[in-house]
C-alpha cells in the first residue's frame, strides 16, 4: 500500500480509533479542531501540524486524503473544499445531516470524478455479518421473511455536555437513529432490499432538554414481502450488545455479543465470532479494514469501498421517520 500524506478533521472519541490507523500506513500530516487545545495535544502526541481552520489546514497543507469526523452539519463543506482541492475524503457515518444534503454531497462528486470518497459503515465488514450474507446467498434455510433489529444502550447528559452538538438538531441531524442506531438500520436495509412502506415513531424518554430523540420504533414493509421491526434506545441501564435477526423459513440466524448463530431442528450453533472492537465491543472492530479498503482502492479501477450511494438508504429510512415525528 503506497503511503499517502493525510489529514484528520474533528478530534472528538472517534479520532482514537482512526488516527493509530492512519498511522500503520500513512503519514499524518495534520489534524484539525474547533477546541485549538485539543488539536495542540494530539497534534503533539502525534509529531503533526495542528489547525482550529479547517480551511488553513487545507490551504496550507499537501494532502492526499482527510478523514472528515466532525459534527454532521458541517461535512458537505468541508468535502466541497476538498474536492476543489483534489483531496479524497472518508466521512464517518452519517453522510450528513439531512438527506438532501447527502444527495448534494454525492452530486458534487460527479463535478469532481477524480475524487474518490467513501462513508464508514464498518459493521459490513464486521466477520459475523459477512458470513451471515453468505448464508443467506446459498439459501440453505430458505427464503428470509422478517428481519428484526434491537439498540439497547445508555447515553446520559454528560455525553451530551461532552459535545453540545449531539443534541442539537440543526447540527446532529437527530439522535439515537442518525448517530448510534444507523449501522443497524443499515443492516436491515441491506438484507431487506427496496422499501414499500416505512412507519414509525421517535421519543424523549430521558434526554428531555434536548433537541432529539432518545428512544424510536420503526416498523418497515419491504417490497419481497419480509417485514422488519427496529426497537431502539439510549435509556437503557447499561450499553448492551446490538442484536439482528433473520427469519428464514428454515432457520434463524442471530447476530448478538460479537457472534453469528444458527438456531434451526432446535440446535444453536455458532456460524462465526468478531474479532473485539476497537474501543468499545459493541461498535465492532472494523474500521482498520473499512479504512484500508478506501487507500488499496484510491486510483485503481476495482473499487473495494462502499459507494456513498450506499449510505443514502439508512440516511432516507431515518430522516423519513423524522418527519413523521415532526423532527423536521
Amino acid at each position: 500500500m503506497e503511503e499517502k500524506r493525510v489529514g484528520v478533521i474533528g478530534c472528538g472519541v472517534i479520532s482514537d480509533v482512526h488516527i493509530p490507523l492512519i498511522k500503520k500506513n500513512h503519514k499524518l500530516v495534520a489534524v484539525c479542531d474547533l477546541k485549538l487545545d485539543v488539536a495542540k495535544k494530539i497534534g503533539e502526541e502525534n509529531g503533526c501540524n495542528y489547525y482550529r481552520n479547517f480551511v488553513d489546514m487545507l490551504e496550507n497543507e499537501s494532502l492526499d486524503s482527510i478523514h472528515i469526523l466532525t459534527p454532521h452539519n458541517i461535512r458537505y463543506e468541508i468535502a466541497e473544499l476538498a474536492c476543489k482541492k483534489g483531496i479524497h475524503f472518508i466521512i464517518e457515518k452519517p453522510l450528513a445531516h439531512t438527506y438532501e444534503e447527502a444527495q448534494k454531497l454525492i452530486e458534487l462528486l460527479q463535478i469532481y470524478p477524480n475524487v474518490e470518497a467513501t462513508v464508514v459503515y464498518q459493521n459490513r465488514r464486521n466477520r459475523s455479518y459477512i458470513k451471515l450474507k453468505e448464508e443467506l446467498g446459498k439459501g440453505e434455510t430458505g427464503k428470509v421473511k422478517g428481519l428484526e433489529a434491537i439498540v439497547f444502550w445508555r447515553r446520559d447528559l454528560n455525553y451530551y455536555e461532552a459535545a453540545p452538538w449531539r443534541g442539537k438538531m440543526l447540527e446532529s441531524g437527530g439522535g439515537l437513529l442518525i448517530n448510534q442506531a444507523i449501522h443497524t438500520i443499515d443492516y436491515l436495509q441491506d438484507i431487506g432490499g427496496e422499501i414499500e412502506k416505512i412507519s414509525g415513531q421517535v421519543f424523549k424518554l430521558k434526554n428531555l432538554t434536548l433537541d432529539v430523540e432518545d428512544t424510536a420504533s420503526i416498523k418497515l414493509d419491504f417490497k419481497n414481502g419480509v417485514q422488519g421491526f427496529f426497537s431502539g434506545t439510549l435509556c437503557n441501564f447499561n450499553n448492551t450488545s446490538v442484536t439482528l435477526k433473520v427469519y428464514c423459513e428454515n432457520g434463524t440466524y442471530t447476530i448478538r455479543d460479537g457472534k453469528l448463530l444458527l438456531s434451526k431442528d432446535n440446535e444453536e450453533v455458532v456460524l462465526e465470532r468478531d474479532e473485539k472492537g476497537e474501543i468499545k465491543d459493541y461498535y465492532g472492530a472494523s474500521h482498520e479494514k473499512e479504512i484500508d479498503c478506501f487507500y488499496n482502492s484510491l486510483g485503481k479501477s476495482k473499487k473495494l469501498y462502499l459507494p456513498l450511494e450506499e449510505s443514502l438508504k439508512s440516511l432516507k429510512i431515518i430522516t423519513d421517520i423524522y418527519k413523521e415525528s415532526d423532527l423536521r
